[in-house]
């Protein structure tokens, strides 16, 4: 009979605990949530100690079996014990059961060392009795590494989904591995081991479940583990001690735990978490990393994505989000890394809490931020906001709120209606099929009908991360809600005027898809304008290099709803946005002006900037790669599209510009990124690129002139031409999202 010296409990013995704790089971009641449970405790003298979950147990059936095993044991005054294990009996589903992180506790509790079935980074193992699991369900080897299957043969996919279940401090993950191997689902464990998820400038997203290709506790784990090692190459171990890393969340599922469990691997790791002590808003992290002089932060969140999923956004030492290479070398860190500390004692996986002492307080960090916005923000007397029309404000299930509800009070406004269906986090998003205020009418039936009950003619609305901001005007008895750029124009041009008086060198930044509305605002006024890439980590990143410069970044933005005002951090700031805006709104109150009369103020200025944007589901990646490779066409690109002619291509996937006397594009390239620009011979401008963060291929259409009518129709024949030539969508496969059943 082979020993499995790790475990200290031959096999036999093994097959015998669980056995014993099957016949435990037997003597359970069945009321507490139709589920039977029994216990069996191996004492230092080879005793077997039975223990079953009794009616109505409130910690729990299996802690109360557990619980019972533990009290007989102390009863009888044994002084050590060798294993503990459980058989359960839930649903159809028979498993014999690691011991759970509460029972651990309570291990300790009673003065027993809690020596269990194997090691691994929560110190338990789950053994599953070998007569109610598939042959193939063997005893592992805890000691290798924690990593997906080298091939897709089945044995090594069930080696991957058996080990899986060892380390996984999460019982819903666990459980449903475990009912994958039960029930031979060999696709469902080859699609969540047999990939590992991505990690980027965008850090980590994607929908929650087990497996390495999802987002789940150990890959938030294996992340944490491999950012804190790049830190420690990066900086002393005392800068990692006393500077450390910020670390918040929002309200979605797992947000909270995949928050903490990250703080207890950093605290391990000798470096100091800055852990939130409750949900925050995305823009608060980034503030927070230049208010304490963290060396880097994280913010777990999936923004304004579907309920099922979950992310991790990281931001270096300038506050900005992670670029390249310093995400390649964040990401061969954590590949180098996959062993995983011994957390216990930091965590704990009942409650999948941090036990750490360094937590940060959420109304410090709301203080902190609405002193800064008020600072730089605050520009009207009292006596114009205390006078200003009522505003109705949504959170969009999301976080938003305590920080948006502390500025407009601070800055001296009275009249704050609330969307109270939508004020508080809710991880199921009740009330919406998308989150997502970009999203439209869809996304704000709600706050209509609440804005129309009180009166109230504006709209703000954040995103439930509160980084991105959305704005709705009811104009002659219709709410028109506004583009992306037409709120960034407004913002640009009120904020650009307002700095005229101020000293020294301004600049604003956009990323390459948003309206060039801006660039001429600004080019007016005497302002510098500087373009990027899609995405805040790269208007971020350009910010801090202009203020490198001397520069005092006055306003930047992408069309996506995304808004920072007077770089108070160096990312989007949905709440600020806000604050702004209502600012405005006091002033338009006063002068009985609109949104809607400003913006056309400002076109008349500056001509009928107007835009197209939209997008298609991809869930396919083949599907985009062809959809971008047919208008490549081997490198010979269409001279027009429908009757529009072309005047330059720019293709930042391979790299080609051929506005540019060395055909190579000024901004960076990147091939794991789709991204092409067309500029037309009629200054009109298209930009198709799959998303980042979404299974979405986007494009945006720009066309300006003199008239709104002239601008609207050569803007609808250069839209219909880019999906007709380009984008086919009936013969590539792409999908319309109105008609998207895989939608949430």
């Amino acid at each position: 009979m082979e020993t499995l010296k790790w475990f200290g409990i031959s096999k036999e013995m093994a097959d015998k605990l669980s056995d014993e704790a099957y016949k435990a089971s037997l003597n359970a009641y069945a009321s507490y949530s139709h589920v039977y449970v029994g216990a069996a405790l191996l004492t230092e003298n080879d005793e077997i100690i039975h223990g079953a979950n009794m009616e109505n147990a409130s910690y729990g059936a299996t802690i109360c079996a557990e619980r019972c095993a533990i009290w007989s044991a102390k009863a009888k005054g044994v002084k050590s014990i060798k294993a503990l294990g459980v058989f359960m009996d839930c649903k159809g589903l028979n498993a014999f059961v690691m011991p759970c992180g509460m029972c651990r506790q309570v291990l300790v509790e009673f003065g027993y060392f809690p020596i269990i079935l194997a090691r691994s980074p929560f110190n338990y193992i789950v053994m599953t009795n070998s007569s109610l699991l598939p042959s193939c369900f063997k005893y592992l080897n805890v000691n290798k590494t924690l990593s997906f299957p080298s091939s897709n043969s089945i044995n090594q996919i069930l080696d991957a989904a058996q080990f899986w279940i060892q380390c996984d401090p999460y019982i819903e993950t666990r459980n449903e591995v475990l009912r994958w191997i039960v029930n031979d689902q060999f696709e469902e464990m080859k699609k969540a081991f047999c990939n590992r998820i991505d990690f980027g400038t965008a850090g980590l997203r994607s929908e929650m479940g087990p497996g390495y290709s999802r987002m789940n506790y150990i890959i938030v784990m294996q992340t944490a583990q491999g950012i804190a090692k790049y830190l420690l190459k990066e900086f002393s171990p005392e800068e990692c001690k006393t500077k450390g890393i910020f670390i918040g969340y929002d309200g979605r599922h797992n947000s909270r735990g995949y928050a903490h469990i990250s703080a207890a691997v950093f605290e391990k790791n000798g470096i100091k978490p800055y852990l939130t002590d409750d949900h925050v808003i995305t823009p608060s992290v980034p503030f927070m990393i230049s208010k304490l002089g963290t060396l880097a932060g994280i913010m777990v969140t999936a923004s304004h994505n579907p309920k099922q999923d979950n992310g991790y956004k990281v931001y270096w030492t300038n506050a900005a989000q992670i670029t390249s290479p310093t995400d390649k070398f964040i990401k061969e860190s954590i590949e180098k890394n996959l062993d995983m500390h011994d957390i216990a004692g930091l965590f704990d996986n009942f409650t999948m809490s941090y036990l750490g002492k360094n937590f940060y307080p959420k109304e410090k960090v709301i203080n902190l931020y609405a002193e800064e916005v008020m600072k730089k923000c605050h520009t009207n007397s009292s006596e114009i906001n205390l006078k200003c029309k009522p505003i109705t404000y949504t959170a969009m299930h999301g976080v938003g709120y305590p920080f948006f509800k502390k500025l407009f009070e601070g800055c001296g406004f009275s009249q704050l209606i609330t969307v109270d269906e939508q004020i508080q986090p809710d991880p199921e998003f009740r009330t919406v099929k998308y989150p997502n205020p970009e999203e439209g009418e869809g996304s704000l039936l709600l706050s209509f009908k609440k804005a129309d009950s009180e009166n109230s003619t504006v709209i703000i609305a954040n995103d439930p991360d509160a980084d991105r901001t959305a704005l709705s005007e009811k104009i002659n008895g219709n709410w028109k809600i506004f583009t992306g750029d037409q709120i960034g124009s407004m913002l640009a041009h009120y904020l650009i005027l307002k700095a005229k008086n101020l000293e020294g060198k301004k600049a604003v930044v956009s990323s390459t898809v948003s309206s060039k509305l801006i660039k001429a605002i600004a080019e007016k006024n005497g302002i510098r304008f500087e373009e990027t890439l899609t995405g805040f980590k790269w208007i971020g990143n350009k910010a801090y290099d202009l203020q490198k410069e001397g520069y005092q970044i006055i306003f930047s933005y992408e069309e996506a709803i995304g808004f920072c005002v007077h770089n108070i951090v160096k990312d989007k700031d949905g709440v600020s946005a806000g604050i702004i805006l209502s600012e405005m709104y006091a002033q338009f109150c006063a002068e009985n002006k609109t949104f809607h009369d400003y913006l056309q103020g400002i076109y008349k200025e500056f001509g009928y900037y107007i835009t197209k944007n939209h997008y298609f589901k991809v869930y396919d990646p083949s599907i985009m790669f062809k959809v971008f490779e047919n208008i490549r066409n081997e490198g010979k690109y269409a001279e027009k599209c429908g009757a529009y002619k072309i005047k330059s291509i720019r293709d930042l996937t391979v790299g080609y510009d051929d506005s540019q006397p060395d055909k190579k594009p000024i901004l960076p390239v990147s091939s794991s990124t789709q991204m092409i620009t067309f500029f037309f011979e009629n200054n009109a401008t298209c930009t198709l690129r799959g998303s980042g963060t979404e299974p979405k291929l986007k494009y945006y259409i720009e066309y300006h002139d003199k008239t709104e009518e002239d601008t609207f129709k050569i803007l609808q024949g250069i839209h219909h031409a880019i999906v007709e030539e380009y984008l086919k969508p009936e013969k590539t496969g792409l999908i319309d999202p109105s008609k998207d059943k895989s939608s949430p």
